[in-house]
């Protein structure tokens, strides 16, 4: 009997990019995870950290969380990324 072990990809070592046309339209890798999503905010979690995209008429046109792509339409005014918090404990006893 022959035992196969398959590699489970590490979705953490997806690489990332992004990609904007006229602040209309862009596309996205790496996304690992769609937090919350408006009309004037984008909230993702990609491999690199988290990403809030904020602006106006934002509306997802497309997400495949298998390969980490997403594209969206919209006016877009800014993209921030952003760490997590540290808990709460390690914030008073450093």
């Amino acid at each position: 009997m022959k035992t196969v072990i398959q590699e489970i990809p590490n979705k953490q070592s997806q690489p990332h990019s992004v990609a904007i046309a006229d602040r209309k339209k862009g596309s996205l890798t790496g996304v690992l995870k769609v937090d919350g999503s408006s009309d004037s905010e984008l909230s993702l979690t990609t491999s690199l950290g988290r990403l809030v995209i904020t602006g106006s008429g934002l509306k997802i046109t497309k997400f495949d969380e298998a390969d980490g792509v997403l594209a969206f339409v919209g006016n877009v005014d800014c993209f921030k990324y952003t760490q997590a918090k540290q808990p709460l404990l390690k914030r008073i006893f450093k």
